[in-house]
């Protein structure tokens, strides 16, 4: 499995920067998993909550996440 460091700026007043390094074997796997243990607060639990996620993560205009591939 590959390593994946993930940032985001979640839509909340508390903290919105949320970082971490997530293992996954392709990008969105890691991007979900982030997603749920992260973002369970800002999103809805569920496939429409994570669409919306995807969506701001990578907004061509205003992007709100970064993904980088460690391993």
């Amino acid at each position: 499995m590959s390593k994946y460091v993930i940032a985001f700026i979640a839509p909340t007043d508390g903290k919105p920067l949320r970082h971490r390094i997530v293992e996954g074997t392709d990008v969105e796997s890691a991007l979900k998993s982030f997603f749920k243990d992260e973002l369970s607060d800002c999103y809805s639990d569920n496939e429409q909550g994570y669409h919306y996620f995807r969506e701001d993560f990578f907004d061509e205009a205003l992007s709100s996440g970064s993904i980088l591939q460690c391993e």
